[in-house]
Parts: C-alpha cells; sequence; structure tokens
C-alpha cells in the first residue's frame, strides 16, 4: 500500500486528498481462526469423498447410490459456498472511492471485483449500522465464516447499500466521519472547480 495511506485499527487504510478519498478494508481474520476454518473445509472435503466413493461404490438402482449422490452434491454446496469466504478472507478486500462527485465500492479478490458506482448528490442518510448481538440474524451475519455483517450503510435512489463488513464499532465510527467528510468536501470542490472552468 502506498506510503501516504493512513491506518485505522488493523483492517483499515485510507488515503485522503483534496479532491480523491482512498479507503481499504481488508478481511483478513487471526491465525486460530484461519486454522479453524481450514480444518474445517478439510472435513468437509474428506466427507465429500467418502460420499463419492460410496455413491461409485453402491450397486446400481439402489437406494444408497441415490442418497449418498445427494448427500455429496450437499457437502459439495457448503465446499464451494466456505470455500468462496476462506478465500475472501485470505485476499479480499473492500475498496471505496470518492473522486469527482462519484462513490465508488469495490468488493475485490486481489485486484479482481466488481465495481459499483454512485453518484454522491444521489446519496442520502449515510452513516453507522447500529448492531444488535441479541438478534441471531445479525449475530450469524458477523461469524468469521460469513461474508455478511456490513457495518455502514446509505440509501441511493431507491435503494439501500451496505459495506464495511465486520468492523469493530470504534473503528467503524472513526471511518464513517472520514468518509462522511469527503462525501461532501469531493463533490463541492469538484463542482467548484467546474464553474471556475
Amino acid at each position: 500500500m502506498p506510503d501516504k495511506m493512513q491506518q485505522i485499527g488493523d483492517r483499515i487504510h485510507f488515503n485522503r486528498e483534496p479532491d480523491h478519498l482512498r479507503v481499504e478494508i481488508t478481511q483478513g481474520i487471526s491465525r486460530r481462526k484461519e486454522s479453524i476454518f481450514f480444518a474445517w473445509l478439510v472435513a468437509l472435503f474428506v466427507s465429500f469423498s467418502a460420499f463419492c466413493w460410496y455413491w461409485f461404490n453402491s450397486p446400481e438402482q439402489s437406494s444408497d447410490r441415490i442418497f449418498f449422490a445427494v448427500g455429496a452434491a450437499f457437502v459439495m454446496f457448503f465446499i464451494v459456498r466456505y470455500g468462496k469466504v476462506f478465500l475472501w478472507r485470505k485476499i479480499g478486500r473492500e475498496i471505496l472511492t470518492i473522486e469527482k462527485d462519484v462513490l465508488v465500492i469495490k468488493n475485490a479478490f486481489g485486484k479482481r471485483g466488481k465495481e459499483e458506482r454512485f453518484d454522491t448528490q444521489q446519496i442520502r442518510k449515510f452513516g453507522v449500522i447500529p448492531y444488535d448481538f441479541t438478534k441471531f440474524g445479525q449475530f450469524m451475519d458477523r461469524a468469521f465464516w460469513e461474508m455478511g455483517g456490513e457495518t455502514m450503510g446509505f440509501e441511493h435512489r431507491n435503494a439501500k447499500i451496505r459495506f464495511g463488513k465486520q468492523l469493530e464499532d470504534k473503528e467503524v465510527k472513526q471511518i464513517a466521519r472520514v468518509i462522511e467528510k469527503g462525501l461532501v468536501e469531493i463533490p463541492k470542490r469538484y463542482r467548484k472547480s467546474q464553474k471556475n472552468d
């Protein structure tokens, strides 16, 4: 990352210039959690292999063959799902940039990822999403084996946009102030420079 990047906590890096803001939120987890996650994936793969072995070695037309085929498909679903999350934890980043009058959010796996662009003049109600750990859905969203748990959001036209996955309260409040300030100052400076040209 560039030397100009400032840091909030372990996961948030940002660079604020008068006409530009770039925020990067890495998705890494502790080594202990990563080891647990990897062991879970290995266990799923072993289960998948066992289901496949019994599937191919069961007698033709037997109900066992169907059971093991369905079991293999079921386990494969979880391997794909959690494999993607594990990869996200290893190389994933949320990247937010504000430039001119556009806010861009990108979920990047390494350098690859789809960008979403938002007109800053259409952004309303930007802020921190309150977290209630007593609500099971919100609690599970913030589990390290999930990709959810967004902590900031705003309304853009008729859509609710969320980002900032699984950040701590203290971190999210600090970076939310930086982003909110950027959303006001950077487009204002850009529009002023356009009038002066």
